[in-house]
């Protein structure tokens, strides 16, 4: 399809080296920033509250923690494709101002890795939300409990 000027829009697409790199730049540093901050999917991990913490004897402390274990699971791999995600833009950035030949190997390899990373987490979460037909849908005057 042609631009207005005939190109096929590529000139409204050129961005210049200077602004790549600094796109670039700024990436790598939320990605070093990210790593070893308490915001890295490996310290979330760490960060944890035991069922104790709930208290013990009662079924809503139960629930209360195994829906806290969900949340804090589904945290920790947001987190990481988060990352991921920055990094993956870093390295587009390079393709995009070098060429995807002129990109080496070990970063393309690594580009590759982490969409098929997203990917799969895309899939497997896709698969999981779909609703249960045996499984009662919400009414829209359900008031949660609370009348």
């Amino acid at each position: 399809m042609a631009g207005p000027n005939g190109d096929g829009g590529k000139q409204g697409l050129d961005v210049g080296e200077v602004t790549l790199l600094t796109f670039q730049t700024r990436m790598q540093k939320l990605v070093d920033d990210l790593k070893g901050s308490p915001a890295e999917h490996t310290k979330i991990g760490e960060q944890k509250v035991t069922a104790a913490s709930y208290g013990t004897g009662f079924s809503a402390a139960s629930e209360l923690h195994g829906a806290y274990e969900k949340v804090h699971t589904r945290l920790e791999e947001l987190t990481k494709i988060f990352g991921e995600t920055i990094e993956a833009m870093g390295i587009r950035a390079q393709i995009a101002d070098k060429g995807y030949d002129s990109v080496n190997q070990e970063q393309r390899d690594r580009f590759q890795q982490i969409q098929k990373s997203t990917q799969e987490d895309y899939e497997k979460h896709t698969e999981t939300s779909v609703e249960d037909p045996a499984k009662p849908a919400p009414s829209a005057t359900d008031s949660g409990g609370f009348s």
